[in-house]
């Protein structure tokens, strides 16, 4: 994977259910429904497309915007370069956790490249929200 490509992404809304259905149908493709940590998402299919990403329930995000994952090398440098340039820390630095089945939380190759990996959300000097994606 290289540094600075844009590897996942998330697109916030009101209504899972009409999201799903309009994006399918706008760009023909298949949108499965999941749940994971106790959210509903709509996955897009990373297999079919190179890229993953969801949609997600979030009305208060819903019209802010898409986040774009990003991948770095070493992800506490990418912060520090970040808040250097202004930037902010919205979730700080943790690992990509998910829920089995009986709710316990485990580590788990992720979504978004099938490894053990972390992230950090922050907001950019001109106040859109990103996120940043490490095996470090």
């Amino acid at each position: 994977m290289k540094h600075g490509n844009v590897i996942w992404f998330e697109i916030p809304v009101k209504d899972l259910d009409r999201a799903m259905l309009f994006y399918s149908e706008m760009l023909g493709v298949t949108i499965e429904k999941k749940t994971l940590h106790k959210k509903e998402y709509g996955m897009f299919d990373k297999k079919k497309t190179g890229i993953g990403g969801v949609l997600v329930k979030r009305p208060k995000h819903a019209r802010k915007g898409v986040t774009m994952f990003f991948f770095v090398n070493v992800l506490s440098d990418a912060i520090d370069a970040a808040l250097a340039q202004g930037g902010k820390i919205i979730t700080p630095k943790m690992i990509l956790k998910q829920t089995n089945a009986q709710g316990k939380t485990i580590l788990a190759q992720n979504l978004l490249d099938d490894q053990v990996g972390y992230f950090a959300q922050l907001v950019d000097s001109e106040g859109n929200r990103l996120a940043l994606y490490s095996h470090y």
